[in-house]
């Protein structure tokens, strides 16, 4: 299980973590990974968590499997577990088609720098960032 603490750390690894400390972790950075428009590196130890680096800084962390907040599981939870655990979001954004048969609605919680995406109303992954 990955444990996210919102604005602090995912997975143990906190947000002023640098390359050279995700190295030392076991991460291995994702040369596809690259993004253009936000130039973010990713960052990878396992399928379950991605680190997006920036300027050498960890910008973002990605959990996709096995999301712990406060001790509840967060992936696979329907709209109404997730207000029940974190609130009501601060936005929920557009439907956004992430392949050719998938749709994913982001659910924003600023105030936690939390990112919540469902697909078919579960959820799906956790975005988690120190500064929005």
């Amino acid at each position: 299980m990955v444990e996210i603490k919102p604005r602090v750390s995912v997975d143990g690894l906190p947000f002023d973590a640098t390359t050279s400390s995700l190295r030392d972790l076991g991460y291995v950075e994702d040369e596809e990974g690259w993004d253009a428009i936000t130039e973010w590196r990713t960052f990878r130890k396992n399928e379950d968590v991605e680190v997006y680096v920036k300027d050498d800084a960890v910008v973002c962390m990605a959990c996709f499997s096995g999301c712990v907040i406060d001790g509840r599981e967060i992936i696979g939870r329907m709209p109404s577990d997730v207000l029940s655990i974190l609130g009501n979001p601060d936005e929920v954004g557009e439907e956004i088609w992430v392949s050719d048969d998938q749709q994913q609605t982001p659910h924003e919680y600023f105030s936690l720098g939390l990112q919540v995406w469902y697909e078919s109303d579960r959820v799906v992954s956790v975005f988690c960032n120190d500064i929005y």
